[in-house]
């Protein structure tokens, strides 16, 4: 029945029944369609769409997930003495023990002795009341010493402090001009010293420049005025890879003021891989500048990559050295 039904003749058909049974054609196909179409559907189980929220590894590490992993190579400068303080500058690679986090290193990838690698200086000058009388005595020290040790790769900036900056200046060349912008400082005020040794650790660290930073620290070791504090100075002299070389002018030492002084410049030397300098009167000034001035002709330099450089943290460090020398390098480093 159905058959004969779609096999009428509808050419003879008025014009509204050909367009209805054209509809009923068309609505046939359609249902036929669905028919067969439907089961399949039914059968498939397509995954949904994906959601980002639920999909947790299409979303970006949270701060606190992401790893900071940086292999570097550590650059160290070291200072060996012996038993009495005289300078060794002989010792070898297979001499040195260097243990980063407690885990020794042993690839070492760069060694030197005696080194003459660049230096940046950067001249920490006291200029408050309590200094005044040495003003003239450091300067010519400073003259002499700049003389001896600066070569034309070398880079020397001065920062003269009380409880502010009071003068930022670049030498090149002339140490002349430098002091006297420096003698038309008045040397009076309070002392902001642990600022000033930041802002001097920023300077020696504002670049990839030479591997040897020292900051030398002329101050009595007295401390008012400062908004940082002494654990904000050493940090930033360890992550500039500084060594500090505190030379402490003090007329008196032995007052609580002056045990307070000697005190702080003992610790900001120690932590750096520094010296510090005692200068009783004006001749010793001059000495002390030689004595920096020795060591830094006796230094040993040498880089490593760290087997365990691990994340942004400090790292500590201990340079073993044989029995009865003394080593002198910054107590860590900071991983970039």
């Amino acid at each position: 029945m159905l058959k004969e039904k779609l096999s009428v003749d509808k050419t003879n058909l008025p014009t509204h029944e050909k367009s209805r049974s054209v509809g009923f054609d068309v609505l046939r196909i359609v249902i036929l369609f669905l028919m067969v179409v439907h089961p399949l559907l039914s059968q498939s189980n397509p995954s949904p769409p994906t959601d980002p929220q639920s999909d947790k590894s299409l979303l970006p590490l949270s701060p606190a997930e992401k790893i900071y992993v940086h292999v570097h190579e550590v650059n160290l400068v070291l200072t060996v003495t012996d038993h009495r303080g005289k300078f060794v500058n002989t010792l070898h690679p297979s001499d040195l023990t260097i243990v980063d986090n407690g885990v020794q290193q042993l690839n070492l990838t760069f060694f030197e002795r005696e080194t003459d690698l660049p230096i940046k200086i950067a001249l920490v000058i006291d200029i408050s009341g309590s200094v005044a009388f040495r003003f003239d005595a450091e300067k010519n020290a400073i003259k002499s010493f700049l003389k001896a040790v600066a070569q034309p790769s070398d880079s020397v900036m001065v920062f003269a402090f009380n409880q502010n900056i009071q003068l930022k200046s670049a030498v090149k060349n002339n140490w002349d001009e430098t002091a006297r912008h420096l003698k038309h400082l008045n040397a009076e005020g309070e002392t902001a010293l642990y600022d000033a040794v930041l802002a001097a650790s920023q300077w020696l660290g504002s670049d990839n420049g030479p591997p040897r930073r020292i900051m030398i620290l002329i101050t009595d070791g007295e401390e008012n005025k400062s908004k940082s504090t002494i654990n904000t100075a050493i940090t930033s002299a360890l992550k500039a890879e500084a060594s500090i070389y505190s030379m402490n002018v003090s007329q008196d030492t032995s007052s609580q003021e002056g045990e307070e002084g000697t005190t702080i410049l003992k610790q900001l030397a120690d932590a750096t891989g520094g010296t510090y300098l005692a200068v009783t009167d004006d001749k010793n000034i001059g000495g002390a500048f030689n004595k920096i001035r020795r060591e830094l002709r006796s230094q040993h330099a040498l880089a490593y990559k760290p087997t365990n450089p691990g994340f942004r943290i400090f790292h500590n460090l201990q340079v073993i050295v044989p029995r009865q020398l003394r080593v002198h390098c910054r107590s860590g480093y900071y991983v970039k």
